[in-house]
């Protein structure tokens, strides 16, 4: 059971450590320092006793060598146990902030959210200090019988309150994960790291229920002697008839924690590798652009010129002049696709500012033309926060997504196009969504990637969402493919509010 929890913490801290300044991370590191520092002063106090050896053997797998060897050190009781109220306190404290600091902004949280629960632990703390108690112990005793016995239950009614607010603060970690969950479980990226993170919480928390149900407590009594206190040992009845599920419930606890660290991290690297792959993608599309439109440029230009010397020529021929005329046309609306995909392609600097979500979505709406505003296309603003963003490339993202889905409703009567402006937790969220026909699953993986569509037409080249996937992306946002409700399809764009 160590060998196996110092296998975990080790697994824990390897898949963490790059992430250091993530204060969710710092707290699940005070979690597993107080888990460490509870667990050898319970080990240590236990020694001092020389009792429970047999439950200790088939709990932690301790030989009798080494279990003799910790009763021979004598170990500070009075350490011992401020050692191990004070590290269970600071793990449920640790517990308690790392759901909060997962779900809650710093804009939406204020000091006094905290305070409370600060100073609950600094009191239980104090209250549960061995030296002072035994100082009011003896104050009071030596007042009388009556004032002694009015202290046992005040001490005693105050050591339950305690244990309450312990498991208190506990559960309410997992409703505010929960009511978290349900808040954004629309949010794909949301849903999925809050998901995990409650199942790396809920053996931690079962794990600390088997050990320690019945800590802090009141493990110190005065007696007529006032330097020979009296120490008591843990309640640990319920756990040794539990012997025999505890560690088969242990194994199972601490392996469903190694597999949610490992798909976490696979869940990260995931999304990282699906970016990387897109951002490649578009670096090899990019050079290959350039080689292409220099080519296909060279080609035009020779096309223009012998057009403009045919023009001249054939100046009294109306017919040929209208078809010349076409034909300059067709070459410069092909030098403007060719440039625009380019540009989409290319290296792009931003230009931040804050203003509100709305902003890019109201001039994005103002570009269309009066035959693509024929789609019925309803605004639904939520959000009066602002983002930081180059406003002119996250409008031409929205204008893309609506004439792709200006473009999917096409021949369709009862075409209806929805934009829905509003936040998610610490994210302001642009959702497009259309009740077209959708697109295939076996599409989905691949519509970022530059020139992929389904489109015949050839004023599409493909590159429209691979340039909308980059914009984002370089505003450290995210932009999310989904189904619509029934039919059709929806793109979210997530921005970091200010």
């Amino acid at each position: 059971m160590i060998y196996l929890s110092l296998i975990l913490i080790l697994y824990a801290l390897a898949m963490t450590y790059t992430r250091l300044k993530n204060v969710s991370t710092l707290y699940l590191y005070m979690m597993i320092a107080s888990w460490l520092v509870s667990f050898f002063s319970y080990l240590f106090y236990l020694s001092n006793f020389n009792v429970y050896f047999i439950a200790i053997r088939e709990f932690y797998n301790f030989s009798p060598g080494s279990w003799n060897r910790l009763v021979l050190e004598n170990f500070d009781s009075m350490l011992l146990i401020r050692l191990l109220n004070g590290s269970i306190l600071l793990f449920c404290f640790s517990f308690l902030m790392f759901s909060v600091s997962f779900t809650l902004s710093r804009h939406k949280v204020r000091f006094y959210m905290y305070a409370v629960f600060i100073l609950g632990f600094v009191v239980q703390f104090i209250f549960y200090d061995p030296y002072l108690n035994l100082g009011l112990q003896n104050f009071f005793h030596n007042k009388g019988y009556e004032y002694g016995k009015l202290y046992h239950s005040i001490s005693n009614n105050l050591d339950r309150f305690f244990l309450l607010f312990k498991y208190v603060t506990m559960s309410l970690s997992f409703f505010i994960l929960l009511h978290y969950l349900v808040q954004n479980y629309k949010v794909r990226f949301i849903r999925r790291y809050t998901i995990y993170h409650m199942m790396c919480l809920l053996p931690i928390a079962a794990i600390h229920w088997m050990m320690f149900s019945w800590a802090p407590d009141l493990l110190v009594k005065a007696t007529f002697i006032p330097d020979h206190p009296n120490f008591l040992m843990p309640q640990i009845k319920n756990l040794a008839l539990r012997l025999n599920i505890v560690p088969i419930l242990s194994f199972i606890a601490l392996g469903a924690m190694i597999f949610t660290f490992s798909r976490y991290k696979t869940l990260e690297q995931l999304d990282h590798n699906a970016n990387e792959d897109i951002v490649k993608k578009m670096r090899t599309a990019s050079l290959g652009v350039k080689a292409f439109t220099h080519s296909v440029k060279n080609h035009l230009l020779a096309i223009r010129s012998e057009a403009e010397f045919l023009r001249e020529k054939l100046a009294d021929d109306p017919e040929a002049l209208y078809s010349l005329k076409l034909i300059l046309n067709s070459c410069a609306d092909s030098y403007e696709m060719i440039d625009n995909a380019s540009d989409k392609l290319s290296t792009i600097s931003l230009k931040l500012t804050v203003c509100r979500l709305h902003v890019p979505v109201e001039a994005a709406l103002a570009k269309l033309t009066s035959a693509e505003q024929a789609v019925p296309i309803e605004v639904i603003r939520l959000s009066k926060n602002k983002v930081r963003m180059d406003q002119k490339h996250i409008t031409e993202v929205c204008y893309n997504i609506m004439i792709n889905a200006i473009e999917a409703l096409r021949g369709r009567s009862n075409g209806q196009i929805t934009i829905r402006i509003e936040d998610q937790d610490t994210w302001g969220c642009i959702a497009i969504a259309d009740n077209g026909p959708g697109i295939a699953p076996e599409h989905k993986h691949d519509v970022f990637s530059p020139f992929f569509t389904t489109k015949s037409t050839s004023t599409n080249w493909g590159v429209g969402l691979s340039y909308c996937h980059k914009i984002v992306t370089a505003h450290d946002g995210k932009i999310e493919l989904g189904d619509a409700e029934g039919n059709g399809t929806v793109f979210k764009i997530f921005l970091p509010l200010t």
